[in-house]
Parts: C-alpha cells; sequence; structure tokens
C-alpha cells in the first residue's frame, strides 16, 4: 500500500508528539505517589480478616477513624482486583490526559483532594441513609477520579484539536454518563426518566453549543490533528465507558451489595468542585 511522503511525516511527528510530551512530562514521584493508594489497599487486604471488618466503615457505629481506613479495606479478593485495576486504569488515563492537555497542577491538586478527602467524605454523607451494615473499597476512589476525567478530556481537546473547544463543554460527557446510569444502573421510575431525560437535554444542549463554535473556528491552525484526534476518540471512549462500568445493572454481588450512592457522589461531586475551579481560572 502506498502513502504519501507527506501523510506519512505527519503521522510521524504526530507520533514523536505523543512520546516526547510523556518521555518530559512523567516523573517518577508522581508514579510513587500515585501507587500509596493500591500499596496500602493490598497491604491492609493480608490483615487478619477480624482486623479488616474492624477497619470498615460501620453506619451504625461510624468514627472518624474507619472514615479514613474504609476506603482501603477489602475483605474478598474478588472484591480488591477489580477495584484495583480500576484504580490503575482510571488514574493513569486520567494522568497520561492532564500530561498532554498541560494541566499537571491541575490533576495533581484533585488527586490529593480526592485521596485525603474523598472517602471521609463519602463515608460521611452515608449516615444520611442509616442502615446496619458497613461500607468498604476503593469503588468511591475510583468514581472521582472518574469525574475528573471529563474535565481533563475537554483540555486535551481544546489544547491539540481546537482552542474553540472550552472548558464550558466538559459537561457533556458528565451528562452523557448521568443520562446513561439513569436509564441503565438503577431501576426504572418517574425520577430516573426525568433524570435522565433532563440529563440528555443539557448534553445535547451543550452539544450544540459546541458544534457551534467549532463551526465558527476551525482546527488549531498549522498542526496536523490525526495522532491527536485518534487519542481523543479513544479518550471519550474510556470517559464515558468506565463511569458506566461503575453503575452495574445488577448491583447485588456475593452477598454484598455494590454502593451505588457512593459511586454517584463521588462522580458528581469529583466532577462539579474541579470544573468550578477551572470556569473560575483557579489553574490557569
Amino acid at each position: 500500500m502506498d502513502q504519501p511522503v507527506g501523510m506519512g511525516m505527519a503521522k510521524a511527528a504526530g507520533e514523536d508528539g505523543v512520546r516526547a510530551t510523556l518521555a518530559r512530562s512523567i516523573r517518577l514521584r508522581d508514579v510513587l505517589l500515585l501507587s500509596l493508594v493500591p500499596a496500602a489497599a493490598v497491604a491492609v487486604f493480608f490483615l487478619p480478616a477480624p482486623v479488616r471488618r474492624s477497619l470498615a466503615f460501620n453506619y451504625v457505629e461510624p468514627t472518624p477513624f474507619t472514615a479514613v481506613t474504609a476506603t482501603y479495606v477489602h475483605l474478598t479478593l474478588e472484591h480488591l482486583v477489580p477495584n484495583l485495576l480500576a484504580y490503575v486504569f482510571v488514574v493513569s488515563t486520567g494522568y497520561v490526559l492532564a500530561l498532554l492537555a498541560g494541566r499537571r497542577r491541575l490533576f495533581g491538586t484533585a488527586a490529593l483532594t480526592y485521596v485525603l478527602a474523598v472517602g471521609p467524605l463519602l463515608w460521611a454523607l452515608n449516615l444520611a441513609v442509616p442502615r446496619p451494615a458497613i461500607g468498604f473499597g476503593l469503588s468511591g476512589l475510583n468514581m472521582a477520579f472518574a469525574g475528573l476525567l471529563p474535565i481533563l478530556l475537554i483540555a486535551f481537546a481544546r489544547r491539540h484539536l481546537s482552542h474553540s473547544i472550552e472548558a464550558r463543554h466538559a459537561p457533556i460527557p458528565f451528562f452523557v454518563v448521568l443520562t446513561g446510569v439513569a436509564l441503565l444502573a438503577v431501576p426504572l421510575t418517574k425520577v430516573t426518566v426525568g433524570i435522565a431525560v433532563a440529563s440528555g437535554v443539557l448534553a445535547v444542549v451543550y452539544g450544540v453549543s459546541l458544534v457551534t463554535a467549532l463551526r465558527n473556528d476551525p482546527p488549531n491552525a498549522g498542526q496536523d490533528t490525526g495522532k491527536w484526534l485518534e487519542i481523543f476518540v479513544v479518550a471519550v471512549v474510556l470517559t464515558i465507558g468506565y463511569p458506566l462500568l461503575g453503575f452495574p445493572a445488577e448491583p447485588a454481588v456475593g452477598g454484598a451489595v455494590i454502593n451505588l450512592y457512593v459511586h454517584f457522589l463521588g462522580y458528581g461531586l469529583a466532577f462539579m468542585v474541579p470544573y468550578i475551579g477551572v470556569e473560575a481560572g483557579l489553574f490557569d
């Protein structure tokens, strides 16, 4: 198969641009710090089962200490492994997008906030629904990192595809996810259908705004966007696909129930707070 020389050179330049950006941006310190979370989860897993249960968040007898430790508690290997894989997947996706978008400070600030505050906050908010049960696991934190992906995705698109794409377009994938969750992950009621319709309408409204902006402003001049567009498409699939997987249609697994409330809070809060910060210009 023949290929024009110019096209091959442009593609190579795009690939080199990705590799070069990541090569000079990835820091061992970042990787080590981000690895502390799964390392803590693995360490806790090797504690005796009664000790692990004591570290889980008891909704009847909650304590500030267990609000911190519960995130790292897993009682079975079947629960630990998927959560570890999900953490590596979603955090590495966000980290790479942040580096390619030039948003290291945003990612670092959000990651530190999530690790220190999201776990205790989510378990504390669970007290709004009192029940004789315990809560534990990384899934709430994982969903928080997933909530950052729409913002990083749009930042990446603005930097490498078109400057007409702005932070105000980040709610598009967020509302697409909410629409999917309302239709697929919870029983269909008037309330959930209403949420799905409202979220779908908002996604369309923001989408129309994006299409209008792209019509009025062409892609970044003088820049080959082929390779960046490929990365963008993959990132869109990951940004929308992972959160939907976090809201399974059947939440009961092996005698336990997946806490969809924690997932939703983690995803929603972790999107809204940095989105407001970006719109306010705190990370410019």
